[in-house]
């Protein structure tokens, strides 16, 4: 990175407007008197704003030292400052300067690409108040969309000193320098368009600064309307395998320091000739064109695929990525930019699944694509059009086989599609958001289907029920819960919540909340599929548990396999110990009935047992037989 005199460089007029929209709009949004931005400028700190917002402020801001120091130290520890009662604030009570005409201030740094300080962005108020996690996510977006303008300016500050070299060796050095040149002058011209804060809302993603996939597939089209045999066009979908588990294990701030890096990486292997944007979530898009388009792809892949081989470094955390590719190529003029999106992210897909490192889209996975898109078309309908239903597998207590509960399962029976399988709609669901209607749907019809079997069959069952990642993360599911309960005049202790080793990998206190509030209401917990997951123990010391299920894999491989007998003998040892009730998944056989029953497993649960099946037959098969 070249030495640039930051305090030299000067704000465009229309960065200078966009700013002041900026500020204006927090403070609208906020409600707040006040929203700056201060600039560090010759060793002092002053106002850089529009006139027009330093006049609606005056009262709190003429000379006021107190502002001076707030900012001042978020400059010197370059990080956030939150004061929402100055009065309380006994950090500054002994500060000459400060005489609280500021009660309430909230402000993060501004910070140039080589670290040096550019000032603050900060609100202010002239009485107390509390500045929630949502103000502060609000700031911190619109801090992230001016470090971009300032790296954008950095950036073209290098430009132009690189090119000010170029144009002193230009008697000297040949054709090939010119056309150098003319690549970074290109390169300047292209990143001046993010100047305008509308247009790059509109057309980048906001926490990369790239292209975003409706702009892609724009430039793209217009691409397309050129390609013949000499002019090739090639999609790169490129995805990052293991982003889901850097997620869960390190939280989305980490996850999206992570997308930054991975995102750098990639213009770092691109010149101008490529095109590249942030499809969604942890994916990525380059168009390629080239005569020799295909073997351009694969160089590039060869070329990314070793650029990614180095770990990143992320605060305290070292972190692998793994990358894979999908490629479509364009056939003809006729293609469009969507499509070839498209058909790249199934070849990538395609990949993920099956472990590839890269793939072109063919004839075949066109069927994917299509499957998905017909699938998700028919599940938007389905609860609407009353296909989805909820079958119940019993749950019997192992010492006396009497049936005392059942989990609720979904189940979809279209009349075009047939029988769908969970695996195949779920996962689809949590994508597109339907997962929260679903489970509501399971949960409220598995809640009034056990009211009617407690009234007709005794106080002591219980219904188990899924609870998905999205649910979870559902600040109003405690709620919910509670008005059902109340709704069917169901004690908590009538309902047992499911949660796998995915939930858990989710935001630590919100889990922890979540699932306090639960029990609260007398709804137990239960850890479900346990043992398949590498942190499940500490699942155990981290969160509190009423029953555990030894996931079906060991207690089918028990009589077969003396490892898996072995480890679900301690599991079961271990849950009595911790005080849980223990319940095996996948008893199919007598000798495993017997093995469970030995090691005082409490209950059971599988086909040895009965299978999943409709509120009637369940009724008629377990429940009225039992009763006789």
């Amino acid at each position: 990175m070249l030495n640039i005199n930051t305090q030299v460089i000067e704000i465009p007029e229309s960065m200078f407007r966009g700013w002041q929209q900026t500020v204006e709009l927090i403070a609208g949004i906020m409600n707040l008197p006040a929203a700056l931005i201060m600039r560090v400028h010759h060793n002092d700190v002053r106002i850089f704003s529009s006139n027009d917002a330093a006049n609606a402020v005056s009262p709190l801001l003429s000379e006021s030292k107190q502002l001076s120091c707030y900012c001042a130290q978020v400059i010197y520890n370059c990080t956030e400052l939150v004061i929402e009662d100055a009065a309380l604030d006994f950090s500054w009570a002994l500060d000459e300067n400060i005489n609280a005409d500021i009660m309430a201030y909230y402000g993060l740094p501004l910070t140039w690409p080589n670290d040096q300080a550019f000032g603050t962005l900060c609100v202010l108020d002239a009485q107390a108040r509390e500045f929630t996690p949502q103000c502060k996510l609000l700031i911190t977006r619109f801090q992230q969309s001016m470090i971009a303008d300032l790296t954008i300016l950095y950036e073209k500050a290098e430009l132009l000193h690189a090119n000010r070299k170029l144009q002193a060796l230009l008697s000297k050095k040949s054709m090939a320098l010119s056309l150098s040149n003319q690549a970074l002058l290109h390169e300047q011209d292209s990143r001046s368009a993010l100047e305008s804060t509308l247009v790059y809302q509109q057309e980048y993603d906001a926490l990369t600064g790239i292209a975003n996939q409706l702009s892609l597939v724009n430039q793209m089209d217009d691409m397309l309307e050129s390609v013949d045999d000499d002019n090739e066009l090639a999609v790169i979908y490129l995805g990052i395998r293991n982003f889901k588990s850097i997620n869960n294990s390190y939280g989305y701030a980490i996850g999206d320091k992570v997308l930054l890096e991975v995102s750098q990486r990639i213009h770092q292997q691109l010149t101008t000739e490529y095109l590249v944007a942030r499809c969604w979530g942890d994916a990525f898009a380059i168009v390629v064109r080239d005569e020799n388009v295909v073997e351009q792809v694969i160089d590039l892949i060869a070329r990314l695929t070793h650029a990614f081989e180095s770990v990143l470094t992320i605060g305290d955390f070292t972190i692998t990525t793994q990358l894979c590719f999908g490629i479509a190529l364009a056939d003809s003029a006729a293609d469009r930019g969507i499509s070839l999106v498209e058909k790249a992210e199934a070849a990538m897909t395609a990949n993920k699944d099956t472990g590839c490192h890269y793939n072109f889209f063919t004839d075949e996975l066109s069927a994917v694509i299509g499957e998905r898109h017909y699938l998700e078309s028919h599940l938007a309908e389905a609860l609407d059009k009353q296909e989805m239903s909820v079958h119940y597998q019993p749950m019997i207590c192992v010492k006396t086989q009497r049936v005392l509960g059942a989990e609720a399962l979904i189940r979809w029976r279209n009349p075009i599609l047939g029988a769908v399988a969970p695996d195949r709609f779920i996962n689809l669901a949590e994508q597109n958001g339907q997962i929260l209607a679903l489970g509501n749907f399971v949960l409220r019809t598995a809640m009034k289907q056990a009211a009617q079997w407690r009234h007709s069959f005794g106080d002591d069952f219980c219904i188990a029920v899924n609870i998905s990642p999205v649910q979870l993360r559902d600040d109003n599911l405690v709620s919910r819960v509670a008005q059902l309960l109340a709704y069917y005049q169901l004690p908590g202790t009538a309902l047992e919540l499911e949660i796998t080793e995915g939930v858990l990998l989710q935001d630590e206190k919100k889990v922890t909340k979540s699932l306090a509030g639960l029990q609260r209401l007398g709804v137990s917990i239960s850890l479900d599929d346990f043992g398949t997951g590498y942190s499940s123990l500490s699942y155990l010391q981290k969160y509190s548990f009423d029953t555990l299920k030894i996931d079906r894999s060991f207690i089918m491989n028990s009589m077969e396999c003396e490892q898996d007998k072995e480890l679900a003998r301690a599991i079961i040892a271990m849950a009595k110990k911790l005080n849980l009730l223990v319940v095996a998944e996948g008893v199919e056989t007598s000798a495993q009935h017997e093995f469970i029953v030995d090691e005082g497993c409490d209950f059971g649960q599988g086909y040895l047992y009965g299978k999943p099946v409709p509120a009637t037959m369940f009724t008629s098969q377990y429940l009225s037989r039992q009763a006789i």
